[in-house]
């Protein structure tokens, strides 16, 4: 029998921290917030039958509009986790290769990996902006490679890919692989700040990409397993509705109902959040340029979420031993392939005061 991997990062969902800086989204949406007074009628209005495979029409008219795309583009899957597993199931079998930007979301890894897909990674780190490698990249690349899979923003440090990379990659592909194609994993390009505007999407760049998001991160509905694929290419998409089919059927009828009216509401949902994430992410760089020289803070472009790293004075074994007896939790470096002196540090899943107190027990676990 295959064997799946433990992942460190369930500790996210399945334990409670005092102080929870480890989380990279925002605070829960409620149902309330999303239906109102007539919310238990609307509920009480869903017919608790099979929905398609493909998704609900209207959630993915409302899903290609926020990309750029069609709606004949898009399959709805259950949140972003699953638009990987399905590609990963699709493209990890038989002799090619997987090739994936790391740091990443570290069941990206575990899924392949489970699936018995040959993986090789293109790495990045603090010390280098967690900036892609184009030489990197095409030196990982081979004609055994079938799918590349980036993320921008990344996951753990909110650093984006720019449009120039992206067709770098493409054009590195196209000389080494030309049958391959890219997945960009954009579940937190919605997540701004204040005023600003959030990148636009990669899908429709090219019709080798492919992209994947989900309510979980930029719109703080992870309990609503509500996420998508836009496909460009027929044929795949055809193929990849077929292994969701054969592996849940379908979405719930619940989630896709309520994932349509959070992305009926989007634009006012996200500007409330914008708000949220800028102070948040202007509290810890004031807390960080503070401590300029006991810690470096890489300042994310999306998301709520970034990457701290520790002084060369510090001990990343005594400082997190620390903050576990102080009861704060951050994302430990090793966790997506990083160095134990690089932590995430999550900016918003915790109210400003309370982001404050954590903060504070951060600091409390470098001077110790």
């Amino acid at each position: 029998m295959r064997e799946f991997p433990a992942s460190p990062i369930a500790a996210l969902v399945d334990e409670t921290p005092r102080y929870d800086l480890a989380e990279s989204y925002g605070s829960d949406l409620s149902v309330a917030e999303l239906l109102g007074p007539d919310g238990s009628a609307l509920l009480g209005s869903i017919k608790l039958g099979y929905r398609t495979s493909l998704g609900d029409p209207d959630m993915r008219a409302l899903v290609a509009g926020r990309t750029g795309v069609s709606p004949d583009q898009v399959l709805v899957t259950a949140g972003a986790a699953a638009a990987l597993f399905l590609v990963a199931l699709l493209f990890g079998d038989g002799g090619g290769e997987v090739v994936v930007g790391r740091p990443c979301f570290p069941p990206v890894l575990d899924v392949l990996r489970g699936v018995g897909a040959r993986v090789v990674t293109v790495t990045s780190g603090f010390d280098d902006g967690y900036r892609l490698d184009g030489e990197r990249l095409r030196a990982s690349l081979s004609p055994r490679t079938r799918l590349v899979m980036l993320a921008s923003p990344q996951n753990p440090s909110g650093i984006a890919l720019t449009p120039a990379e992206v067709g770098a990659a493409l054009d590195a592909m196209s000389a080494a692989c030309p049958g391959a194609v890219l997945l960009i994993d954009e579940t937190y390009r919605e997540a701004r700040y204040g005023d600003d505007r959030a990148a636009p999407s990669f899908a429709g760049m090219s019709p080798r990409i492919l992209t994947c998001a989900s309510l979980s991160k930029a719109y703080g509905a992870a309990g609503l397993r509500a996420g998508w694929l836009t496909v460009p290419d027929p044929g795949l998409r055809e193929q990849l509705r077929l292994a969701k089919f054969n592996s849940s059927v379908c979405c719930g009828a619940v989630d896709e109902f309520l994932a349509g009216r959070l992305l009926a509401r989007a634009d006012q949902i996200l500007a409330e959040r914008a708000v949220v994430l800028a102070r948040a992410r202007a509290i810890v760089e004031d807390w960080a340029a503070a401590r300029a020289g006991a810690l470096r803070w890489l300042r994310p472009d999306a998301g709520a979420l970034g990457c701290v790293q520790l002084g060369p004075a510090a001990d990343p074994g005594r400082f997190h031993a620390r903050l576990a007896e102080l009861g704060t939790a951050v994302a430990p470096g090793p966790w997506f392939g990083d160095s134990d002196r690089v932590f995430r540090l999550g900016l918003a899943y915790e109210p400003p005061a309370r982001l404050a107190e954590g903060l504070a027990g951060i600091t409390a676990a470098l001077e110790s």
